[in-house]
């Protein structure tokens, strides 16, 4: 494991940043980042490299020379564009933080209209049974064929809860990501499409 990343896991921390928006700023799933701000400074003073279960290992994505840029930002949105180009579709949905840079992107590329999802991972309340919500600033999305938007699918669970709130409201007609770490191709009906696709290959010595 990468002490650059324990080391960004801390410091977020420390800044308040809860587990949710954690995971989204370094692109691990949840669990990873609660194990990292729960252990990273034990695992700092190991002198040994901490053995990793093929089972419960996490894959870092480090993209942050594109999205930290417009331009290369936009050269992405061009060819999810591409992707969506024989879907007829109303409205795009960028699910919050990372997919709305693109879905902002894609919506002014194809001239549809934009709105946000907020999953529940960025909602800090101390109520249980909280929901994700559409941003009430953007365009209406009511009975309208959407696609939705998102930057990295770890687990899934974001683009699960979306689709479900989605679907009592409208018609989500396809996902489409940059970089799927869960390796799945479809929710609830809806296809999912990636620009990029990780795993994992258990080499046995």
């Amino acid at each position: 494991m990468k002490k650059e990343l324990i080391y960004k896991a801390l410091k977020l921390r420390d800044m308040g940043f809860p587990s949710g928006d954690i995971a989204e700023e370094l692109n691990i799933s949840v669990k990873t980042a609660l194990y990292l701000t729960l252990n990273g400074e034990d695992l700092l003073k190991s002198t040994e490299s901490p053995k990793e279960d093929s089972e419960k290992a996490d894959i870092f994505l480090e993209w942050d020379s594109v999205r930290a840029s417009s331009k290369r930002l936009k050269h992405i949105a061009k060819i999810m564009c591409d992707i969506l180009g024989q879907v007829e579709f109303d409205g795009i949905v960028g699910i919050s933080s990372g997919g709305v840079p693109l879905a902002t992107l894609i919506s002014d590329e194809m001239d549809k209209n934009f709105s946000i999802f907020v999953p529940k991972k960025h909602i800090h309340t101390e109520k249980e049974k909280t929901t994700g919500f559409i941003g009430q600033n953007f365009s209406s999305i009511v009975g309208k064929d959407v696609i939705i938007v998102d930057d990295v699918m770890t687990s899934g669970n974001a683009v699960k809860e979306a689709i479900k709130y989605l679907k009592s409201i409208s018609n989500p007609k396809m996902v489409v990501v940059v970089m799927d770490k869960s390796g799945i191709d479809e929710i609830d009906g809806v296809p999912v499409h990636h620009l990029f696709r990780t795993g994992i290959v258990d080499i046995k010595k």
